[in-house]
């Protein structure tokens, strides 16, 4: 039985939806505009964790080692960090590397090239090139390296000197996921507000065949299943519309947005791509479930109002 009515409710509400199809279209327009929204949001949002991991990954800590620090010894200790909590890489700088990068780095001054000449020795120190798996792990690992066993080995951490942009590039990932959550679930209550309104307009072009539903001892789900089946229906049809549109867009703004990205190392029209299964599944279940709950709550709010 439950079949049987599940089958007369999704042809009645195929029905609905060609018999009235321009309110049919009318409520999938704007359901388009709505999905586009909330896909310009999913970009955006990409592209926010993309720039802000960028951001992230040129972030890290230095920990110059005593002059006196024998190498077995600084590499115990990176052996040590690399088993610290979330700590996703240690490169080991030699002294001598060190060197060489700093006189790459200042190769157009003589003064400096001839400063390290009459020192006659390698002035530099060994570090170590602490990268975390997350920006909020930097404080914790510098706390671990003011344990008393490496003390003599340390000479410094740069984790002082960068703590204000670590912290200032930490709230603002925060904040932008908190944000991005808020706007993301203002648009989802405006969507079903607009569209519960455009899809209650064709509800009531059958209020006369509701009525004698009603007489008759009709359920209330038997009565609302066709309108829920008609909004699943357009739900799905400006998903593939709004699918149609989207791609084409990001083809078009992709390289003005890569200029965000160093080299131009991400391209979010690639990412759609490469993720279309899940982008369509995204915007997809969104549209059919935009287009069941408003009209459940469309439907409720006419039987209520009989």
């Amino acid at each position: 039985m439950k079949l049987q009515a599940l089958g007369r409710a999704a042809r009645s509400g195929a029905t609905h939806f060609w018999r009235n199809i321009w309110l049919s279209l009318a409520a999938t327009g704007v359901m388009v505009l709505t999905l586009a929204m909330l896909s310009l949001l999913l970009a955006v949002s990409i592209l926010g964790q993309n720039i802000l991991k960028g951001i992230e990954s040129k972030v890290d800590i230095t920990v110059f080692m005593a002059d006196d620090a024998a190498e077995v010894a600084v590499m115990a200790v990176k052996t040590d960090i690399e088993g610290f909590k979330q700590v996703s890489e240690v490169t080991y700088v030699s002294k001598d590397q060190s060197l060489l990068a700093f006189q790459d780095k200042h190769k157009d001054n003589p003064r400096i090239a001839q400063a390290l000449n009459e020192l006659g020795s390698n002035p530099m120190q060994a570090a170590l090139v602490i990268r975390a798996e997350n920006i909020d792990a930097y404080n914790s690992i510098n706390e671990s390296l003011k344990s008393p066993k490496y003390q003599r080995l340390i000479a410094r951490v740069t984790y002082e000197d960068n703590s204000e942009i670590i912290s200032r590039l930490s709230a603002l990932i925060r904040t932008t996921r908190k944000v991005g959550m808020a706007i993301t679930l203002a648009l989802a209550v405006i969507a079903v507000l607009v569209t519960f309104n455009t899809i209650r307009l064709a509800i009531y072009g059958y209020h006369r065949e509701i009525e004698i539903m009603t007489l008759v001892g009709a359920s209330p789900w038997f009565i609302k299943g066709p309108f829920v089946i008609e909004g699943i229906i357009s739900g799905f049809v400006a998903s593939v519309f709004t699918i149609l549109l989207f791609y084409p867009f990001l083809r078009i703004v992709s390289p003005s947005v890569g200029a965000f990205f160093v080299d131009n190392q991400f391209s979010i029209y690639n990412w759609a791509n490469e993720n279309f299964v899940i982008v369509f599944a995204l915007i997809g279940s969104a549209g059919i479930l935009l287009g069941a709950i408003s009209s459940i709550i469309a439907v409720q709010r006419y039987l209520k109002a009989q």
